[in-house]
């Protein structure tokens, strides 16, 4: 451990360490405790670490006048190391702890704004089918091999995250297929992993709220794409070259001759895109070229959209050296992602789907989707979270509003804010769509009032929550699951489900 360690400014290197802890409230007698700060030191914490038996305290540099203060005033000579960037210094060193679990598995990871979900659960089904025990850490939940668990956050903390390939390998697996969100890779969470691929799907608006601008957004993003190993190798890199940001990336990683590059799409020079294809609310059948082979797709994932998540999972599948048919078989025995393109009512007189899509372009993914996949009308409930980007609030009404011949406008999950307040910023959209919309905050009225309006041959579509089984309101969390709730009302009404 103490390579990964610069030599400490203060103290002697400790005879024995028994972990690592980024939580005051876990640091356990010999536990390396990493000073983790959002611009201020909490003094407690530190004093709480020093307590509780911290055999070497690591910190930022830029914090080391208060900390030797603290330390001083504990009276205990810690040993003491500085760091210019904690958060990655943490990644390294958890890595390095738990034995460099994930150099010896095959890690594939996946960002963007929209897909990523489908396309982990992709890349997981191909791996299996090729006899892979593969587990998932992503926004829907994490199975490290020993049962599923809600997942915490898209992309865990360092120390977490490490941890958990260490767990993977104990319980018998041989790959993890991860989503990677802008949050961590600005945060530094997955430093210290080897990826044996990355994959780009598309960059649209979306947490503004934190990134600030949409240049910060798309550095964030960029960096897994340009990831270097911890020993120096490239994994390969895989680009939806139809979205705007992802041929600047791959233009980018042309120019780098010792990182192979897979593209996919529609239209250009590609290593992947669609040769013939048919689709339904049933799903996509037919095939596409893959490096001038033809791959067989037959899926039960309906859209275009979910096109593009196939043909990214190709592309890793690739990377990865996977066979032809384990490509194919992965692909048709994935029944399904919860919470997206998720259908509540397979026997219905009329669909009822519910999704994720909690942004403009997602929305106007599903919406396209679903359109001429749709016989009837289709009518569009949804909202937007509270505390988070506003800017997006007008642009989802407009994508609902003209892609929609009815809309409900209701609560997401509204937070702190109030939730009427943000159908009024949802609400211009709408108004410039032209289209009909009614307003009813309370999200199971919208739901009920969407589905009674239905007839033979349309499609309700439940964005926003998915697979989320809750609503925040305030900072109260309560049980809330819209392919619940539509099925309790459907039943109700005597429709099949």
């Amino acid at each position: 451990m103490a390579r990964y360690l610069p030599p400490p400014v203060e103290g002697e290197w400790p005879e024995s360490l028994s972990g690592l802890s980024d939580d005051s409230r876990s640091v356990a007698p010999g536990n390396i405790f990493l000073l983790r700060t959002d611009g201020v030191v909490q003094e407690k914490f530190l004093d709480e670490a020093i307590e509780r038996g911290a055999a070497l305290l690591l910190v930022p540099r830029k914090h080391l006048p208060i900390v030797l203060e603290r330390r001083a005033a504990s009276g205990k000579k810690l040993p003491l190391c500085v760091v210019d960037n904690i958060q990655e210094a943490a990644g390294v060193i958890a890595s390095a702890w738990w034995g460099e679990p994930s150099r010896s598995m095959k890690v594939v990871g996946v960002t963007g704004t929209n897909g990523k979900t489908t396309s982990s659960f992709l890349v997981r089904s191909i791996l299996e089918a090729s006899h892979i025990r593969t587990g998932l850490i992503g926004t829907v939940w994490f199975d490290l091999g020993d049962g599923l668990a809600e997942a915490p956050q898209t992309t865990p903390g360092a120390l977490f995250l490490q941890k958990s390939f260490r767990e993977a390998m104990i319980h018998g697996l041989s790959a993890v297929s991860m989503e990677v969100s802008s949050h961590a890779l600005a945060q530094d969470r997955v430093a210290g992993t080897f990826f044996s691929a990355v994959h780009f799907t598309n960059l649209t608006r979306d947490h503004l709220d934190y990134h600030k601008t949409f240049e910060d957004y798309f550095a964030a993003k960029s960096r897994l794409i340009h990831w270097v190993n911890p020993d120096g190798s490239l994994p390969p890199a895989v680009i939806n070259a139809d979205d705007p940001y992802g041929k600047v990336l791959a233009a980018e990683v042309g120019r780098q001759n010792d990182r192979r590059l897979l593209t996919y799409g529609h239209a250009g020079v590609l290593s992947i895109r669609p040769l013939e294809i048919a689709m339904s609310l049933d799903g996509i059948q037919g095939e596409i070229v893959v490096e001038g082979r033809r791959i067989k797709v037959d899926s039960r994932l309906p859209g275009d959209f979910n096109l593009q998540n196939i043909m990214g999972a190709v592309g890793c599948a690739l990377a990865l050296g996977l066979p032809p048919e384990a490509i194919e078989a992965g692909i048709r025995s994935l029944s399904g992602v919860p919470g997206r393109f998720e259908r509540a009512n397979p026997g219905g007189r009329f669909a009822v789907i519910v999704d994720y899509a909690h942004t403009d372009d997602a929305l106007k993914n599903i919406l396209s989707a679903l359109r001429p996949l749709t016989p009837g009308r289709v009518i569009t409930v949804f909202g937007c979270g509270g505390d988070r980007d506003r800017g997006k609030r007008p642009r989802m009404g407009k994508v609902a509003g003209e892609l929609s011949d009815m809309v409900v406008v209701t609560s997401d999950n509204p937070r702190t804010e109030d939730p009427e307040f943000i159908i009024d910023e949802i609400e211009p959209g709408l108004k410039s769509s032209g289209r009909s919309y009614v307003r009813e905050v309370d999200r199971k009225k919208a739901i009920a009032q969407a589905l009674s309006m239905a007839r033979p041959g349309d499609a309700v579509l439940i964005a926003g929550k998915g697979h989320e089984p809750y609503q925040i309101v305030g900072h109260q969390k309560s049980h809330f699951d819209d392919r619940e709730t539509a099925r309790e009302i459907l039943q109700s009404m005597g429709e099949t489900l």
